[in-house]
């Protein structure tokens, strides 16, 4: 039988050992993205509140997220093919995608399923990313923004340097306003 026309035959069964582990990647992988959207929860929070000395340590437990997401992620690609040479593949499927579209039968489901849901973990924690990407652009440019009003104010000549002397050309952050 050609390699095409077994394309939509049944697979012969993949050991249930091999299944299992990469549902359980699968499922370490899933709890680590949430543990990633609670981090960008997080985040979002301290974006609104402003909270800078919040963002050190949520950097540093996302980080320590995104190792073990590595770490997984080469689990789960040793997973995958195991489970191509269990099924006499050839070693060109190495992707849980690739081993997906061929692979058939009732382990394939419940790996499919597992798979499916991981996915839209990650497109759901891609999608709060942007949003406070949007919040940060924003708090930037209010920022500039006000940095740009206030160059202006330095025209007055009660603006002073550090140094005590009147600003003029001074970075807006070193100057200090005469108080009447």
């Amino acid at each position: 039988m050609s390699e095409a026309s077994s394309q939509g035959a049944r697979m012969p069964s993949v050991s249930t050992a091999l299944s299992a582990q990469l549902v359980t990647i699968l499922l370490r992988e899933l709890a680590s993205c949430q543990s990633l959207l609670e981090t960008v929860e997080a985040e979002r929070h301290a974006i609104k509140t402003l909270a800078i000395g919040d963002f050190h340590p949520i950097n540093v437990r996302r980080l320590a997220i995104l190792e073990q997401l590595q770490s997984i992620a080469d689990a789960r690609d040793q997973a995958v093919r195991q489970i191509a040479a269990a099924l006499s593949w050839p070693d060109s499927i190495a992707s849980l995608h690739s081993l997906l579209d061929r692979w058939h039968g009732s382990e394939a489901t419940t790996v499919r399923h597992h798979h499916e849901k991981l996915l839209a973990t990650a497109k759901h924690v891609r999608e709060e990313i942007k949003q406070n990407v949007v919040l940060i652009d924003g708090i930037r440019g209010f920022v500039e923004h006000a940095l740009t009003a206030g160059a202006t104010a330095l025209t007055d000549g009660n603006a002073y340097s550090r140094t005590g002397k009147p600003a003029l050309t001074h970075p807006l952050s070193a100057v200090l306003y005469q108080q009447g």
